[in-house]
């Protein structure tokens, strides 16, 4: 037996394995189980046949691949190495562990590289007298030999599996790329589970900064003070008032509610497992778990905690084995009793992707929108911002002119800050408006496109749960032509866009039926009308509503 890895025969040959596998599997189920922790390996035999060597990074994730996936594996390799292919399981430890060829354990003594089946060297067979240097020499040799096996795989161009996926032809899609669950495991994740093996009580996952994000701090107003106040009970009756959805657009202070309330929970209700992290990072984790330590230790790191805080939930969407995991730990601690807090840029009903438990789950307690920021609120943070990073004041009637020119979101508010604060370092004066729009107009609202018509025919699309271009059939069931016409009023309301242009865009033969659904949805609002067919049905307003977050979404 021979095996020629590093070779242009055996990376083309692993290339062509990969893409057979990802086709029987599909592929979210691929990426989830073959792109990290695992190297691959060629080895040739003339009278065995070649055999597919998947060198895995633990015990559990052999087990689980073994019992989901031999039939596909063996159906893969045969197809890349011919009827004689096969595939087999080792698992990357440092000691050894026994291999499994097919899915079933293989002998106790694997032959060595360049030896053929059936037969062994002379010398090697032990005996029950062998002396104890004998044996330590033996112990020695197969360790070598592992270890060079190893570092093969590790150096070798073709033996990292995620290394030629990102190089070859045969990967993913720019769009699949975008739904992608991000597979590798951050270093957090790794600290995690290290101080797992080190300590008998389960770690705690690392939580998202907290510090300078208080409500002493939070700024309110007519945009938010409906969710402040919600988030104020949920901090004096978490059991009540949880779990706490917060939605809206970037930039209106979603995140930073978030670090007040763990900062609140750990101040005033003396909780010491609070944690508070993105959705992404919930997905690394359980990713990771699930390639090596397991689902044991990730389900007590999140279900042995006395309150869960997760920003940005829209990013667990479509992504199945990680909302399953998700319900679970959230049904496990609202049967506890412990606090749930959450933030999106939607409602849970309008998250495309997240399954109808978890939304339900998310939406038993509260929800509460954040408004962009309206001008009192603006004008609120640019002055204390400009007291906080300014060396010097401002006059009240130039931060008011600039707030009125900055869009509602608070990051553009906190530039502009900082620009007026560069400026007066520069000039060695209190700048003009002038000439803040003139360093800082990409800051300012006028420059913030418009909707297009594309744009709002999704996002009525979404709302109705409809195909993406079902708006433009020629279909008049309620359920299509009512939304329908409510996209062509909302595109005269929130564009340029002439009647013609509307009306040919939604694939009508003329202007006159833009202009009639400017007449019939003003009638729908003014009679409280519910729009649209089945369960998706709602009311006009409701639906304008929905339709119009989702464009500042």
């Amino acid at each position: 037996m021979s095996s020629t890895q590093g070779s242009i025969e055996t990376q083309e040959a692993i290339e062509r394995f990969a893409d057979a596998l990802r086709q029987r599997i599909g592929a979210d189920r691929f990426r989830l189980w073959f792109t990290h922790g695992i190297e691959f390996d060629v080895e040739h035999s003339d009278e065995d046949g070649d055999v597919l060597v998947l060198l895995v990074s633990g015990p559990f994730a052999a087990d689980r691949i073994t019992k989901n996936f031999t039939t596909e594996l063996r159906a893969a390799a045969m197809t890349v190495l011919g009827d004689r292919g096969r595939f087999r399981l080792e698992v990357h430890q440092a000691t050894e562990q026994p291999s499994l060829i097919d899915g079933e354990p293989a002998p106790a003594k694997p032959r060595r590289r360049g030896q053929k089946a059936g037969t062994q060297k002379a010398g090697t067979q032990k005996t029950e007298t062998q002396s104890k240097s004998t044996k330590g020499r033996a112990a020695s040799k197969a360790s070598g030999r592992s270890t060079q096996r190893r570092g093969r795989g590790k150096s070798a161009a073709a033996g990292k599996l995620s290394n030629l996926l990102s190089e070859s032809k045969l990967t993913r899609s720019e769009d699949e790329l975008d739904d992608e669950e991000d597979d590798v495991e951050p270093r957090s994740s790794r600290r995690s589970r290290g101080e797992t093996n080190s300590s008998s009580a389960s770690p705690l996952p690392e939580s998202l900064p907290t510090s300078g994000r208080t409500l002493d701090s939070f700024i309110t107003g007519p945009c938010n003070d409906f969710a402040f106040s919600a988030a104020t009970m949920a901090m004096s009756t978490p059991e009540i008032a949880t779990p706490l959805f917060l939605h809206g657009p970037t930039g209106t202070g979603k995140s930073h509610l978030l670090a007040a309330i763990a900062e609140e929970f750990r101040r005033r209700r003396r909780m010491r497992r609070v944690i508070v992290l993105t959705a992404e990072q919930f997905t690394n984790d359980f990713v990771g778990s699930v390639n090596s330590t397991g689902l044991v230790s990730f389900r007590r790191k999140y279900r042995e905690v006395d309150a869960l805080l997760i920003d940005d939930v829209h990013f667990l969407a479509s992504k199945t084995a990680t909302l399953r995991e998700a319900l679970y730990t959230l049904e496990t601690l609202a049967a506890a009793g412990k606090p749930l807090v959450f933030t999106a840029n939607l409602p849970p009903a309008d998250i495309r992707g997240l399954t109808g438990e978890v939304a339900g789950r998310m939406a038993s307690g509260l929800v509460c929108p954040l408004l962009a920021l309206d001008a009192e609120t603006r004008l609120k943070l640019l002055t204390r911002l400009v007291k906080t990073r300014c060396v010097l004041d401002c006059d009240e009637g130039l931060l008011s002119e600039v707030s009125e020119a900055v869009s509602g979101d608070a990051r553009a508010v906190t530039g502009v800050a900082n620009l007026i604060g560069m400026l007066q370092r520069m000039f060695r004066r209190e700048p003009t408006i002038d000439e803040i729009r003139q360093f800082g107009g990409d800051l300012m609202r006028n420059i913030r496109s418009a909707p297009s018509l594309r744009s709002i025919e999704k996002a009525v699309c979404e709302a109705f749960g409809l195909e993406n271009d079902g708006l433009r059939g020629k279909a008049q069931t309620r359920r299509v032509s009512e939304p329908r016409t409510l996209a062509m009023y909302l595109a005269r309301q929130h564009t340029g866009s002439a009647f013609t242009e509307i009306a040919k865009h939604f694939g009508r033969r003329s202007h006159t039926g833009a202009i009639a659904a400017q007449q019939k949805v003003e009638e729908w609002l003014a009679s409280g009308k519910f729009i649209g067919g089945g369960d998706a049905a709602m009311a006009a307003s409701d639906a304008i509503a929905r339709v119009e977050a989702r464009l500042r979404a």
